[in-house]
């Protein structure tokens, strides 16, 4: 049965198949490793090792036009079904759990260590920093309330109605979302912009799952790949792209749905590639959450023999990601990771 042919049934959650969750985890697993590499990379700009600004606004652009879309995009995709299986109480409850306690957490577990580097950081803080307040967000944690805001705003309208919406509705909110944040001119603040920024592309993905998925082979998946390498290269000529915002939105969606295709395409789920990828999409969140301290520390080591980039980048991303696993590991041995917010 469709997802479509699901919705109508009142009493029915909607499910994402096993097929789209196989490429699903993918994605997110390309998504947590560009997110390590795009802070691998904008910590060696920091400290210097990196110094043509041309390379470094090229490669941050590549990489930040569309990674962190792609999380939102994937969130959608799987949420109705998830809040649908739920009481609404229960499903708050487990979004304050999930989202807002690490973001309070890992906002003074940063800033430990940042007091603890000392000059070795790219930007020094004393004892000072453990006065900051979690709201607004430090650093990349701005996505966990992002995302802790859209799913608030959202649990009441998927998982209230005993008849969810008709797939139509969602497709329209999508674009009364988009065109709030695009023509509004409402000013949403430092609490609510990448909320508000970010809120049709997780829409998107709740209407996306409603659709039936299309047949993606070989010539799909290549396809996919050629197109995504065409509107990278056609943003670069454009380097004020991430401020233009509706611009932004569009090749971020675009992106976004060619990595999804070029996977469900040329990725096999049980394929090496496939489980490696889905294997990190499942461990993302303990790796969203740590990896800076891995990634910092290797950086702050490696200094004191070399300042070779390369070295720099695949070693503090190699790290960035085998700590914050091998981390989630011993806490499963003796704790309960969700302690630590994974």
């Amino acid at each position: 049965m469709s997802p479509v042919a699901t919705a109508a049934r009142s009493d029915a959650p909607i499910t994402p198949t096993a097929a789209r969750v196989a490429w699903l985890d993918q994605a997110k697993g390309v998504g947590i490793v560009l997110v390590v590499v795009g802070h691998c990379w904008l910590g060696l700009a920091g400290s210097g090792i990196l110094s043509d600004p041309g390379t470094i606004a090229t490669v941050e652009q590549l990489i930040y036009t569309f990674h962190m879309p792609l999380f939102f995009l994937l969130s959608g995709y799987t949420f109705e079904g998830w809040a649908r299986r739920r009481k609404m109480g229960e499903a708050l409850k487990s979004r304050v759990l999930r989202l807002l306690w690490p973001l309070v957490l890992w906002t003074y577990v940063f800033a430990g260590f940042k007091i603890a580097a000392g000059a070795a950081a790219n930007s020094p803080v004393g004892l000072e920093a453990l006065m900051v307040l979690p709201l607004p967000p430090q650093n990349h944690l701005w996505f966990l309330w992002a995302l802790f805001i859209l799913h608030a705003l959202a649990l009441p309208v998927c998982a209230l109605p005993r008849t969810p919406l008709p797939t139509a509705a969602w497709f329209g909110l999508t674009l009364a979302v988009l065109a709030l944040v695009l023509f509004s001119g409402i000013n949403f603040g430092v609490l609510f912009s990448p909320a508000a920024i970010h809120a049709a592309v997780f829409v998107l993905g709740i209407w996306l799952a409603r659709l039936p998925l299309p047949r993606i082979g070989l010539a799909a998946g290549l396809a996919a790949v050629a197109l995504f390498a065409a509107i990278e290269m056609a943003g670069l000529t454009a380097p004020d792209l991430p401020e233009r915002l509706g611009p932004y939105l569009a090749a971020s969606i675009a992106l976004s749905l060619c990595l999804c295709a070029a996977l469900a395409g040329l990725v096999p789920a049980q394929s090496a590639p496939g489980r490696l990828l889905a294997w990190l999409g499942g461990l993302s969140m303990p790796i969203f959450l740590a990896h800076t301290i891995f990634s910092a520390a290797t950086r702050v080591a490696l200094q004191r023999v070399s300042d070779d980039a390369t070295l720099h980048l695949v070693s503090g991303t190699a790290i960035g990601l085998a700590g914050p696993i091998l981390l989630n590991a011993l806490l499963r041995k003796f704790a309960d990771p969700r302690l630590a917010g994974f």
